[in-house]
């Protein structure tokens, strides 16, 4: 084997070991981007699953609210408040329009609904976050306090 035969056969091995781990660096590249794909669908999955669940226990809980509210306006009708009446049926028609909406709409459709409310009506919005933290914290205290005197 003459030196230039040697030289186009180390020169054609070593282009061969770079194109493999040319190729090797690809494929390593391209599984690395589809596991990525493969966890954030899986992320994705797992987190809408959970907002899924969490939408239902709200529209739950918007149910069982305007059970009450409900109730509460019936009990002013009996004595003959119609003012409070009006006033608490129209609270329990929106409860019930809440909890419609938590069901039939996805994730996307509530958020652009809240984006486009909050843009609309920004006090009322903010008054109602308030409103409901409010609650929130009252409806949390009583839990407490019933729960520490039941042990």
């Amino acid at each position: 084997m003459s030196d230039t035969d040697s030289r186009a056969s180390r020169e054609a091995g070593v282009g061969n070991d770079s194109d493999r781990h040319g190729l090797d660096r690809e494929e390593i590249r391209q599984q690395a981007e589809e596991t990525r794909d493969e966890l954030r669908d899986a992320a994705r999955q797992q987190a809408e699953g959970l907002l899924d669940r969490q939408k239902a226990a709200a529209a739950d809980q918007a149910e069982r609210v305007s059970t009450v509210l409900h109730k509460m306006a019936d009990e002013f009708e009996r004595q003959e408040q119609p003012y409070f009446s009006g006033c608490v049926n129209e609270l329990a028609r929106r409860s019930d329009a809440f909890s419609r909406n938590l069901r039939e709409r996805d994730l996307e459709a509530l958020m652009e609904q809240t984006r486009h409310y909050t843009r609309q009506h920004p006090a009322l919005f903010m008054g109602g976050a308030i409103a409901a933290g409010f609650m929130l914290s009252r409806f949390m205290r009583s839990s407490s306090q019933s729960d520490a005197s039941t042990h």
